[in-house]
């Protein structure tokens, strides 16, 4: 591995597909969502991803009018080795709805295309959100 040109890049690039490998690959919108009796999504491996419906109802309650058709879940979550402690959203309406069920007023802003959370509760939201925020590791 030392001495071959880009091993370490193949290396790297292996791992970070084992690490997202039960990613969602088709992010689908909460009020499709909301008609099914068992909530799921499709993993990139064809695996079923199911969400709680009770996270649903409660993030359809936070949305204003026509958001839960447009407000696509799950939600990324992004973890980035170049964030010492802390991932971030690049989804704007799934701030603003996440802002609002969590009543984070004006902690943790959206600018320059992401909201940037502390790691420790970005890790709490994957865990609280049943299958409605997935973390993708970067």
């Amino acid at each position: 591995m030392g001495g071959d040109p880009g091993s370490v890049e193949r290396w790297m690039e292996r791992e970070a597909r084992s690490l997202n490998a039960g990613l969602v690959s088709a992010r689908r919108p909460l009020a499709d969502l909301l008609r099914e009796d068992r909530p799921t999504c499709t993993t990139r491996e064809g695996d079923p991803w199911p969400i709680d419906r009770g996270v649903l109802e409660r993030m359809s309650t936070a949305c204003r009018p026509g958001e839960a058709e447009e407000l696509r879940l799950p939600i990324a979550l992004h973890f980035s080795s170049e964030l010492e402690d802390a991932c971030y959203l690049s989804d704007a309406l799934a701030a603003d709805v996440l802002r609002r069920i969590e009543s984070f007023g004006p902690a943790f802003p959206f600018r320059e295309g992401r909201m940037h959370l502390p790691a420790s509760l970005g890790v709490d939201l994957v865990s609280r959100y049943r299958g409605a925020l997935q973390a993708v590791y970067l």
